[in-house]
């Protein structure tokens, strides 16, 4: 049996969870910050499966506020969440950071951890 499909036999185990089920969604806080927006950043895991590891493509993202390391992670165009820690089944993972205008963060990489 070839590698790709051992994998697809062990997602068919896991049931419903893949990447594309965290979802990404922004809003503004309404609180300025040297004149610019900030911006709330809610990671949702619909899944019973955990996250780990999960990256986001952050093409070109700052901040006028530091964003903790522990909760994001930059490196080139993309971006570590939560330290490579879980992102739990059913509880939202946030963080803000403060710009002119949202950046497009997506998901694209992650390590699906099932009970």
């Amino acid at each position: 049996m070839k590698y790709y499909e051992r994998k697809w036999i062990v997602n068919q185990g896991y049931g419903d969870c893949h990447l594309n089920d965290l979802s990404v969604k922004q809003s503004k806080t309404g609180k300025l910050i040297q004149n610019k927006p900030e911006w709330e950043v809610r990671v949702t895991n619909p899944c019973k499966c955990k996250f780990q590891y999960t990256k986001l493509s952050c093409v070109g993202f700052q901040s006028v506020t530091p964003v903790a390391t522990s909760l994001l992670s930059k490196s080139g165009d993309l971006c570590l969440l939560n330290a490579g820690k879980f992102i739990f089944p059913h509880v939202d993972f946030v963080f803000k950071y403060v710009w002119d205008t949202s950046f497009d963060l997506k998901v694209i990489d992650g390590v699906i951890v099932c009970p």
